[in-house]
């Protein structure tokens, strides 16, 4: 297993239409359709900055409850992951060269066989059961 990457794409928003810098973990040695796994920052999205709130600890040998505060940090963290439904990943793993493997066919019937090839087995059934 080959170690996974960061690359940067530019593409277009499927949410908000606009185009945005993306950077992907990717993992290069994976299927077509499967190579980009996780967005890690965007240019539409910024990271969301957050301050942790103060612990509170408690005394346990006074009575009543004594608290006190624990360690504060008062520095700002970054969040690790984009806050949306990262729908830009599917559009970028359609785009890979090699992702959709079609074959030749027959021409009788070439729109069943290229739906088998490219969809997923629950919509191949869907297409089945209402095309009658």
């Amino acid at each position: 297993m080959k170690k996974r990457t960061l690359t940067r794409h530019t593409v277009r928003c499927p949410l908000e239409a606009r185009v945005a810098s993306v950077t992907v973990r990717t993992n290069p040695g994976g299927y077509p359709s499967r190579r980009h796994l996780d967005v890690t920052a965007c240019s539409l999205r910024p990271p969301a900055v957050f301050v942790p709130p103060a612990r509170r600890g408690y005394f346990s040998d006074v009575a009543p409850p004594l608290s006190y505060l624990c360690g504060v940090d008062a520095s700002a963290r970054h969040s690790s992951g984009v806050a949306c439904a990262k729908r830009c990943l599917a559009v970028l793993n359609a785009a890979e060269p090699g992702a959709a493997r079609v074959g030749c066919t027959s021409g009788v019937h070439d729109s069943l066989e290229l739906a088998r090839q490219t969809q997923s087995p629950a919509i191949m059934r869907c297409v089945w059961f209402y095309s009658a």
